[in-house]
């Protein structure tokens, strides 16, 4: 298996990971957002459908993380700083 550091467009191929996960991730933000402002908005909704998919959106802004991770080998915070 050929590491990314190995590749001849390494620079590239990073940047492109790491726009792409980083706008994945804040639309999972977007979502997040919306959903935290319909809840307070409208208390009909039920809380363990509001938690369970906060908790889901939770987990999978750290799973594309996780990712970005195992194809890097850097934190995507670090990338973007």
């Amino acid at each position: 298996m050929t590491g990314l550091d190995e590749l001849e467009n390494a620079p590239q191929v990073k940047e492109f990971l790491r726009e792409t996960i980083s706008s994945m991730i804040n639309d999972l933000v977007t979502q997040e957002t919306q959903l935290i402002n319909t809840y307070h908005d409208n208390r009909t909704m039920p809380f363990d459908f509001y938690n369970l998919t906060i908790r889901e959106i939770h987990t999978k802004i750290e799973c594309k993380r996780d990712v970005y991770k195992r194809l890097t080998g850097e934190d995507l915070e670090q990338a973007m700083a």
